[in-house]
This record gives structure tokens, sequence and C-alpha cells, in this order.
């Protein structure tokens, strides 16, 4: 076996950069999770998986450790804490957590647990998710924020929210909604909490810039502010406004453009207040993005900033502007799910052993047969035979030429189907012989640095992409994809990783590599007597959501963990996954009715002695376990 140590797979998987410190590589091999960055403490990903395999905890398995949502959520006060000390910022900072980003009720709960002592808030877009917004708040004081359109049902269980003691702002997204807002105030006789949003001129960038600039599809336009500011003072209700707000799009890449909205943001809240608005927040909105490649650059999967730079601006920008126009400076509001969430999730799921290596013949014999052979196949076996160093390049074009040749002769009717799969054996062969050259040259040629293409495995992985990493697929979003075990082996195969469903979209061909994005996953081969683990990391935020149930493979095993100093960890929840039923009755099939239309079928069958009683009964029996099951596949 190749010497290989931890190091070369943490580069190659680029896991220092991109694993904040809160993943790492044990002297097994083995991935490590991490409760804080730079902790001593450790769980070991690999024997985790094993454990929850004796608990009869089945793969996929998503994995959500708390202690790390706990940290983020820190973290994000801490650096905003700081930002405020060292600019002797005035005012206070508040988290507010969109719940569109992760709705689950046990990460909603949670999060509002870790985040009482920073009074934490809740932001909702959707009625339903006011309503569980209500009952998180319940009992607890939890300040809420709504955003998004809203009817006459929502603006008025808001307003009795209010009057029976939430802390609930409406944000107004549109003048009619204004209009509709003063209706039912003075319909109810209750005076709501407002907030307005503004559609600035400045952008975001990435895949979410239209969240942002004058076409933006929410908030207001500056004559539509006038024009609202008029319309509240005409009603009595101007000192209703406390809160301003705007968003320029989720995951901004660059902070020059966060920079330059909250300048442009700042500026509208001054002159609001210069207009007698005795506005007391500034909403900034989310944005805050994720480093998922680890290169901290303005790609579209990275950011180039860190955290406590985004704060220090942040605070910096707002001040300078409120001083510099005599304005009293705002509490902060931030609304980053992104940030909080991304790297509290991991899903690890088992891949099927598809290593085809195993199983092709072995046509090595045959090329003694050298007279039997058609001349495109011996031009082949030269190369093949032949190939050293000094003639890579050479080697490289005619075998791609040649295989090209083969498959054209095969469709002409020349060469005949053995001769074929020998040309494709051989022209493996040959690639492969030439990345072991390649492997030693340094510099690689450039016209042989993207030819590893050609030795690309498909591997099957036990999950449905559209289900546990929609973004993946829908926007080609990148997330590191890692082995949880064998780092301290050499990977011997370059492979895509495709899911199970019957879809070809259902395969991840985009990867975090050590030198940025690569079309390739470094990999090892699958030992016949072990499992092999694969983990999708950074997958917290809008990933569990999001899911679609293609096939109906239906929502993945979850657990909550938390680490424990003296038993290494301890799981707090498991969610069981969907059961086939329940991924039927999504789609209108019951499972009662499913057995009764079957087992009345088969009592026919039964009557006219097509089959047995037995046969009867072990179909149904096999029907009925499948209804119960996990949507996924066994052993």
């Amino acid at each position: 076996m190749e010497r290989w140590s931890i190091n070369e797979s943490a580069e190659i998987y680029n896991i220092n950069n991109w694993g904040s410190e809160l993943f790492s590589i044990n002297k097994k091999g083995n991935i490590c999770v991490h409760p804080s960055p730079n902790s001593k403490h450790s769980i070991d990903l690999r024997a985790l998986i094993d454990d929850l395999i004796k608990r009869k905890i089945k793969p996929p398995i998503l994995l959500r450790f708390m202690n790390i949502l706990e940290g983020r959520i820190a973290s994000i006060n801490r650096v905003f804490k700081n930002a405020i000390q060292e600019n002797n910022y005035p005012a206070k900072y508040q988290t507010f957590y969109p719940i569109k980003v992760n709705q689950q009720r046990q990460v909603v709960e949670a999060i509002t647990k870790f985040g009482k002592k920073f009074d934490l808030g809740l932001e909702a877009g959707s009625k339903p998710e006011l309503v569980a917004a209500i009952s998180l708040a319940t009992g607890n004081g939890l300040p809420i924020i709504c955003n998004g359109y809203k009817d006459t049902e929502f603006i008025e269980t808001i307003l009795y929210a209010t009057r029976v003691g939430y802390d609930i702002t409406i944000v107004v997204e549109k003048l009619f909604e204004l209009e509709k807002i003063i209706e039912l105030a003075k319909k109810t006789g209750i005076t709501p909490k407002l907030g307005i949003r503004v559609k600035l001129s400045s952008k975001g960038t990435g895949k979410w810039a239209t969240s942002g600039g004058e076409d933006a599809k929410f908030g207001l336009k500056i004559s539509e502010l006038i024009a609202a500011i008029g319309i509240l003072r005409e009603n009595n209700l101007v000192d209703s406004v406390s809160l301003l707000h705007f968003h320029i799009g989720s995951q901004i890449t660059k902070i020059d453009k966060i920079k330059n909205a909250l300048i442009e943001g700042t500026r509208v809240y001054v002159e609001m207040k210069k207009l007698g608005v005795n506005l007391q927040y500034l909403d900034i909105g989310g944005g805050l993005g994720v480093d998922y490649d680890g290169s901290k650059s303005s790609y579209f999967s990275s950011v180039n900033y860190s955290i406590e730079e985004y704060a220090n601006d942040v605070i910096y920008q707002v001040k300078n502007i409120c001083d510099e126009a005599g304005v009293d400076c705002p509490n902060i509001i931030s609304e980053s799910g992104r940030a909080t969430v991304a790297h509290y999730s991991v899903l690890v799921t088992n891949v099927l052993d598809t290593n085809t290596q195993n199983i092709m013949p072995d046509y090595e014999s045959m090329l003694e047969e050298r007279e039997k052979l058609s001349p495109t196949v011996k031009k082949l076996v030269d190369i093949y035979q032949s190939i050293d160093r000094h003639s890579l390049r050479e080697d490289y074009h005619d075998t791609i030429q040649l295989i090209q040749e083969a498959v054209s002769l095969f469709n002409l009717g020349y060469l005949n189907l053995s001769d074929r799969a020998l040309a494709e054996w051989l022209c493996s062969k040959i690639i492969r012989k030439i990345n072991s050259i390649v492997e030693r040259i340094k510099p690689i040629p450039e016209e042989l640095q993207n030819f590893k293409l050609s030795l690309r495995q498909t591997y099957f992985a036990n999950f449905s992409l559209f289900q546990s990493v929609p973004d993946s697929w829908a926007i080609d979003q990148l997330f590191p994809i890692v082995p949880i075990q064998r780092l301290n082996q050499k990977p011997d195969v370059l492979a895509s990783i495709a899911d199970i469903t019957c879809d070809s979209d259902g395969e991840i061909t985009s990867f975090v590599g050590e030198n940025g994005r690569t079309k390739y996953l470094p990999i090892h081969k699958i030992r016949s007597d072990e499992k092999y683990f694969i983990g999708f990391f950074l997958i917290g935020a809008y990933q569990e959501i999001l899911g679609d149930m293609h096939n109906l493979f239906g929502d993945t095993n979850a657990v909550h963990i938390t680490f424990n100093k003296k038993t290494n960890y301890k799981i707090d929840t498991v969610i069981n996954g969907d059961a086939t039923w329940e991924s039927l009755k999504y789609v209108q099939y019951e499972g009662s009715k499913v057995l009764k239309t079957v087992r009345d079928n088969l009592e026919k069958s039964v009557a006219s002695r097509k089959i047995s009683i037995e046969e009867s009964s072990h179909f149904l029996e096999l029907l009925d376990r499948t209804l119960q099951g996990y949507t996924y596949l066994g052993e």
C-alpha cells in the first residue's frame, strides 16, 4: 500500500479550510466532529455511525450536532458584541432566526433555547411559520418579525396576538399591504407594531443577487416609502413604525456589496429619522455567507470575508453615518439563518458496492492472440505495452482517437462485440497507466490536466439527492463530501456520486477539492468485508425543508447529539425517517386500503388456484413489511 498521511487527505478534501476548525481527521483515519473550534474533545464519526446501526438506526442518517449549533449562535453574538465595544456603539445587537431556513420543530426549539441569553428572536414569512413562531414564543416572550406578503387573516392574527401580549412586528412589503393593515387596525382597535422594508438599489452577489436592486420582489421604492410615511401620518400611525428593514440576498460573497448596502440602508434610516419617524431598529436582513468550498473567495460557494469582518463593517458603517448626520444610532438586527445552522448538520450514508473492477473479465490473455485482433485494437495494444512519460501526450490523443474509431467501426459492422469490449478495457488500462505517470510529473502538462475525467467511475450511495441536498441539483450549490473513514490511506478511485432515485439528474459531479471545485471525488475501492460511508457536510441550511420526495424517498432518520466528557457523546433525540406508508400518504395512498385491495385480488387468485395460500400470505407479509419500513435501502 502506498504511503499516505491524514494531512494529505485533509488537503485533497480541503477540510481545514471549509471545516471552520469543527472537523478533523484522527489517527485512525476517521473524520471527527468537535463541539467548538479547536476543542480537544471530538466524536469519531465512523464509530458513531457503527453505534447508531447497533441501535437499529439505519443509514442514511442526518446527524445534528447541537453543540455546534449553540456555538454558532454564540459566535455571531460575540463578534457583534466585540464590534460594539471596539467602536463605542451606543445601541444593541440582536439576532433573529428566519425559520424558513429550517422549520423542523426540534431545530427551532433548540435555537430558541440556545439563543435565550442573547434575546434571540424569530422571523416568520408565512401564516404557518407565524403559527410555529407563536407556539415557540408562548411562555418565552420571544420577539417575532413577520416578513412576506400578508392577507387579511395573516394581519388580523398578528394584531390579536399583539393584543394578548406577543411581541410581533409587521414588516410592510407593499403599499396595498399597508392600507390593509390600517383598515384592520381601525376595525379591531389594535395599534400595530410596524416595520417597513425598503427596496435598495444595492445588490448582493451570486445566486440570490435579485433579492436586492430596483427589480427586487419585496420592499418599497423610495418614492413609495415617502408615500407610506404620508399615509401613516394621516392615520396617526407614524409613531408605530419602529423598524426599517432591507435585504439584498442570501450568501453574499463579497464584503464590498455588504458595505454598499449598509451605507445606502443607513442613509435611508437617517432620512426617515429626520422626517420624524421614530425608528429604533435597523434590520439588515440575512446574507452572512458560508465558505462551503474553503476557498475564501468571491465564488458563489464561498465568501471573501470573515464573520468578524462582517460584524465590524456593519457596526462601523452604521455608526459613521449616524454620527455624521447627528442621528441616534439604531439597535441592529440581523437575520443570519444560513450562517447559524449550516455547520451543525451532517448526512452520513453508505456507498453501495459498485466497484465493477472486481467483476469485470480479465482480457490480458486475449492480448497474446495478437493475430486475431482487429487493426484498431492492435494499435491500442501497442500503446498499452509501450507507453512511458516521454510519449504521454501522443499516446493519450491516439487512445482517444482509436476508441472513437472502434465505436464507429462497431456501428458499421466491422468490429464485433468482443473486440469493442477489449478496446474499452484497453482504453481504461491506458488512462490508468497515464495517470500513474502523470502523478509523478510536476508540473502536469496543460493538455493532460483534464484527462482524469476519463477515469471517473460512478459510485452509488444510499440517499436521494432531491430529498437531502436539493440545492446541489437545483442551483449547483457545492457541499463538501468526504469519506468518513480510511483517510489514512490513499484513495484509489475518482468517482461521481449517484443517488438511488430513478433520475439521471440524481448524480453529483462537482466536489470541493484541494484547488477549488473539481469534477470528481477521490474515494477508495470498497472492500468486500467493509461498510463504506461518506458524509455530506454543511447542509444544515435549507436542505431539510426544501427536500423533494422524488421516487417517494422520504425524510431520513435524524439524530440530535451533544458532546459528553464522560461518555464522549449523548443522544438527545432520535427522529425516525419516513416509513413507506407515510411517503405514500403524502400522495393520497392509504396503506390499509392498498393492503385490502391487494388482499381481495389475491383471494380471487387463491380461489382459482393460480397461487397457493402460502404464496398469498407471504406476499402480503412482504408488502406490509415494506409499508412499515424505511424508504431507503437496507442490507
